[in-house]
């Protein structure tokens, strides 16, 4: 990824994404959503993992990085990475994009498919999902809607009654979709922990108490390290989690990259919390915006419970087999090739 690109992408945001343009796409006043997707689909970028002889822009995982980060530090209130994995996915399958957003997320269901707390789902078109084996991609329009918990008018739990309701359907046993979750999830967590990290140094610069800003107390100063701290843990993670030739990344990388994240995330919205105090959950700020996706963000496809299920378990296997220790465990199994 070039920088001119993404500077290109994120100016772009920087006006389809402006804090009252957010708000709007995530109410169900009028079609405000449907307008900003279309004019952020008319800039090319949810194509970018898509092949370039399918007509994408052929990047690989790890190149699209910045700009799923890029999308989760501006607000944006759609499914961008998703939709990018997803479209390169039916590019493959054989399907060409016709512009919809799609999320990505796994169901349940003997008969009828749940997908529970999908992030984006009220704002999205499509939803691409694997059931009994078959991936399917079905039209939100077709189920039943229960509004979200942290964003009832931009997510939500689906339920279709069959797999009939699939307009698309392909085999692909490659991909793991909580592999995909949780490294699409993990950038969009450290994009938005990178935003409310801003958000929080510019609060605290601009706040005075005792006749100076309170950014110059040793004890907001201490707060604010330990958010850097940690947004930058969970930025450096989620690279890890998106480092990938093609569009599949390795699960073991996605999990960690998604509990870094999540562990990183509860502190970050609480220090943030702490330190705007009550204006901090007032609709006039910004900030209630972003911590509510970090909380959703923890909540959904692969939890922090089943990411560390998932590493402790291959760290068992591996000192069973080998007896090396956890650290080699990290060195072999989670570091990135150079």
């Amino acid at each position: 990824m070039t920088d001119s690109l993404l500077e290109g992408f994120e100016r772009a945001l920087a006006d389809l994404c402006a804090d009252d343009a957010v708000r709007r796409s995530e109410s169900s006043a009028d079609d405000a959503a449907a307008r900003q997707w279309s004019a952020i689909d008319a800039l090319g970028y949810t194509d970018a993992l898509v092949p370039a002889e399918l007509d994408g822009a052929g990047l690989s995982l790890a190149d699209a990085f910045p700009l799923f980060l890029a999308a989760g530090r501006s607000g944006l209130s759609h499914p961008f990475a998703e939709t990018a994995i997803a479209r390169a996915m039916l590019a493959k399958a054989g399907r060409r994009s016709e512009g919809e957003c799609i999320a990505i997320a796994p169901c349940s269901g003997a008969t009828q498919i749940t997908c529970r707390n999908v992030p984006g789902a009220a704002l999205a078109e499509l939803v691409l999902t694997v059931w009994r084996g078959e991936w399917l991609l079905l039209p939100v329009v077709a189920a039943t809607h229960v509004p979200g918990i942290y964003r009832p008018h931009a997510s939500a739990s689906l339920q279709w009654q069959s797999a009939d309701a699939a307009i698309f359907r392909f085999s692909d046993g490659e991909p793991d979709i909580l592999a995909l979750c949780n490294a699409a999830h993990a950038a969009g967590m450290a994009g938005a922990m990178q935003r409310v990290l801003a958000m929080s140094v510019t609060y605290v610069n601009d706040r005075q108490q005792f006749g100076r800003a309170i950014g110059q107390f040793q004890a907001v100063q201490q707060e604010l390290s330990v958010m850097a701290e940690q947004a930058s843990s969970a930025v450096f993670a989620a690279r890890i989690g998106c480092a990938a030739d093609g569009y599949v990344p390795d699960p073991l990388r996605a999990a960690a990259a998604k509990l870094r994240a999540c562990e990183a995330g509860q502190r970050v919205a609480a220090i943030a919390h702490a330190v705007h105090g009550a204006i901090g959950i007032t609709e006039e700020l910004a900030l209630g915006l972003f911590t509510r996706r970090l909380h959703e963000w923890r909540s959904v496809a692969g939890s922090e419970t089943y990411c560390a299920t998932l590493l402790g378990e291959a760290v068992f296997a591996q000192d069973a087999a080998s007896g090396h220790a956890i650290l080699d465990f990290a060195r072999t199994q989670l570091a990135v090739p150079a």
